[in-house]
């Protein structure tokens, strides 16, 4: 009997003990679920910087316009971006300095947590500064002007407007368009103001014509009459000019004040439309990006939306600087499809971020550079401006 019950026992413990196998094997551990990485919902941040205080202060009003214009065409026309996100498009008063501009960058990207910056100062140190802070800090930068000139190894930076061979086909267009036989050149001694003066000097000497005056102003000058006398003295057939917004209007008012310069043509750059309300200015020529009333998809585009939100039309050309470089941002975001810094500029690099702007179809090399954009040449008339032909 007792060997009966030892051998029971034997096998009762030897079942419990395959008791716990049994249950782990007919019960298999759950899976567990990934938890999914949240989709961003706030909004899509891209600042702008220029100048709302010291001498480039009207900078800031055109910002702001086009800062409200670009936000009512993704946020209301568009109803917003990468499914359904705010543009929060908002400005930086770089407040006329470079150091003023750098901050904001830093603002930009340490306090904003901002996915790209557009504009810039106005000089070429301004534009190296805050181009060096974005390529150290992997910020996405769209700037305007043609500084720094080659931007292959600026992986962050992003040009909008002309680059230099561009630009230097207006001094060939001026020579088809008036043929002058002597030239006078003053600028804003700026680095930019003397890269693109010293430029159209070589162009001009290569095509046989004389310079009979370079000058270089500073950059606060805000009498020109010196300079203005001397040219008049010299009376050439052509007079190049590049200044500020505020360097246009003096200078319009001052060559009334000397009883005008003659015979003399003037060529300026596109802050000279500034000045188109001014007597002195009324048959000045001047290079721009764009015009308002010329034919292309994206220049029509702007003033169609500008006209509904506004109630008017655009009243100035030089909008269309500052609506180039965001909307090349908005559109590097959109390609991308995500806020990511480093990808933005990778989508705006990567050869397939093209799009309708006011200047003309924009189709971005690997080199951050928009293809070719030749500029337009018009002549302000009647407070008002008209397109020039050039001849072929």
């Amino acid at each position: 009997m007792l060997k009966r019950w030892i051998i029971i026992g034997v096998a009762l413990i030897f079942a419990l003990s395959l008791l716990p196998a049994c249950v782990e094997q007919g019960t298999p551990t759950p899976t567990p679920t990934p938890t999914p990485t949240p989709t961003p919902t706030g909004p899509v941040k891209i600042c702008g910087i220029t100048s709302w205080t010291g001498p480039m202060g009207m900078s800031g009003a055109i910002g702001d316009v086009t800062i409200d214009l670009v936000e009512y065409q993704v946020n209301e026309v568009e109803g917003g971006m990468l499914g359904g996100r705010e543009l929060d498009f908002y400005g930086c008063d770089g407040r006329s300095t470079t150091a003023g501009c750098v901050a904001c960058a830093r603002q930009a990207l340490y306090e904003d947590d901002a996915s790209a910056i557009v504009w810039g100062g106005f000089s070429a140190a301004d534009a190296f500064a805050i181009s060096d802070f974005c390529e150290e800090n992997e910020l996405p930068y769209f700037l305007w002007g043609a500084l720094p000139q080659d931007l292959c190894d600026r992986k962050f930076t992003v040009r909008n407007t002309q680059a230099m061979p561009s630009m230097m086909l207006i001094a060939d267009y001026m020579t088809k368009l008036l043929k002058p036989e002597t030239v006078a050149c003053l600028s804003v001694d700026t680095t930019d103001g003397h890269l693109y003066t010293e430029g159209w000097i070589e162009e001009f000497k290569a095509a046989g014509i004389e310079i009979v005056y370079e000058e270089y102003a500073p950059p606060e000058t805000t009498d020109y009459t010196p300079y203005l006398t001397s040219i008049k003295h010299l009376n050439p057939d052509l007079l190049t000019i590049i200044s500020t917004n505020e360097g246009y209007i003096a200078i319009a008012k001052q060559i009334v004040g000397l009883g005008g310069l003659g015979d003399t043509e003037i060529l300026a750059d596109p802050p000279a439309e500034s000045a188109q309300g001014e007597d002195g200015a009324q048959g000045w020529y001047y290079w721009c990006l764009w015009y308002v009333g010329a034919d292309t998809p994206g220049g029509k585009k702007l003033e169609e939306d500008y006209y509904a939100l506004y109630g008017g039309p655009v009243y100035i050309s030089l909008i269309s600087f500052y609506y180039h470089c965001a909307w090349s941002a908005i559109n590097a975001v959109k390609l991308a499809g995500t806020t990511d810094r480093v990808k933005v500029a990778e989508a705006a690099r990567s050869g397939n971020l093209v799009w309708e702007a006011p200047a003309g179809t924009l189709s971005f090399t690997t080199c951050g550079e928009p293809g070719t954009m030749p500029p337009f040449i018009v002549r302000i008339q009647d407070r008002g401006v008209v397109p020039v032909q050039i001849p072929e």
